[in-house]
């Protein structure tokens, strides 16, 4: 078809648009108004209280610790509510420096340490992930718009002890939640221009698990976690 048989069938299409419109020619839209960014200053714990308004409206729980004990009082709560005896701990070098293995052992609950599986053992370690009731990590980062978590692969074994366990247990601190998306993604380059070394993948995680595509059911947990429960650590 020549570009002039193309802009005829255009024309054709777009004056029949117009008649069923009641209009002889084409209606400019009006501009909107310029958007202004506001520059005020939010304070610490405006987006922390955002950030938990949004994800609790998306199923997430959230709790507050200002102690690292409160902390492994959290998680052995959550598991003792779910009959869960075994956790599992992601890669991220802050959990065994805050010690929270050893603290899960003394609430009497088993622990999987995610980094004792060498790249060889994957396959073990995904069945011992798929049988274990919950799985702990960290964050990256905390969007308070959407109460979305930012997870990437810089956590060794995170994204499979986030998705295998039926419950997936995140600990944040306040000074990780930003404001937007875009602040966000600003923070993750940021961080990578400054290592110069790329992130492999980045993860976003809103609420549990949840997919309609089955006759537009909604369906909890199909292809991760059935619950997400996060915990802000203060200290």
């Amino acid at each position: 078809m020549s570009d002039e048989t193309r802009n005829a069938h255009q024309g054709r299409v777009l004056d029949d648009i117009r008649r069923a419109l009641g209009r002889s020619k084409t209606v400019k839209p009006a501009p909107l108004e310029p958007f202004v960014e506001t520059g005020v200053e939010e304070s610490r714990e405006e987006p922390t209280a955002r950030f938990i308004h949004e994800v609790t409206q998306v199923g997430a729980l959230v709790y507050r610790a200002d102690s690292k004990e409160l902390v492994a009082a959290h998680i052995a709560q959550i598991c003792d509510k779910a009959k869960i005896f075994e956790v599992a701990i992601s890669g991220s070098p802050s959990l065994p420096q805050m010690n929270l293995p050893a603290q899960l052992v003394a609430h009497n609950l088993s622990v999987i340490e995610a980094t004792d599986f060498s790249p060889a053992e994957k396959q073990k370690l995904i069945d011992r992930l798929a049988n274990c009731g919950a799985g702990v990590t960290t964050i990256d980062y905390a969007i308070a718009e959407t109460g979305t978590i930012v997870l990437s692969s810089d956590e060794e074994q995170a994204l499979l002890v986030s998705l295998l366990p039926v419950i997936h247990i995140a600990l944040l601190q306040p000074q990780q939640i930003l404001a937007t998306l875009t602040d966000a993604v600003k923070a993750l380059a940021g961080e990578r221009m400054l290592r110069g070394e790329p992130c492999r993948s980045t993860t976003f995680i809103t609420g549990p698990s949840r997919t309609s595509d089955v006759e537009l059911t909604l369906s909890i947990g199909v292809h991760g976690p059935k619950e997400l429960h996060l915990i802000i650590l203060d200290d």
